[in-house]
């Protein structure tokens, strides 16, 4: 960056940009930090089915979330197939 060519004005744009995605990072980590605590209240109350990742952090896609889905009900099938073959 050539920031010796830089506006006092153009300056203070950089540095406000900035801080505003340091304040919306922060945002980020203390919403993950605050679900994190939920779901470790959940799991150590028991009786309550922990959330799925992209319930609980909602920083996926729509596309991403559907593989995530596909993935899951992949491996229970597998998991009940397997169960069953075992049985028999």
């Amino acid at each position: 960056m050539e920031a010796w060519d830089w506006t006092m004005g153009e300056i203070i744009e950089q540095v406000q940009a900035k801080t505003e995605r340091d304040r919306r990072e922060h945002q980020q980590q203390a919403t993950i930090a605050m679900r994190q605590a939920e779901i470790t209240a959940m799991a150590v109350r028991g009786g309550q089915q922990l959330p799925n990742l992209w319930e609980a952090f909602p920083y996926w896609t729509a596309e991403e979330v559907k593989e995530m889905r596909v993935a899951k009900y992949k491996a229970m099938l597998m998991k009940n197939t397997a169960g069953v073959k075992g049985g028999e």
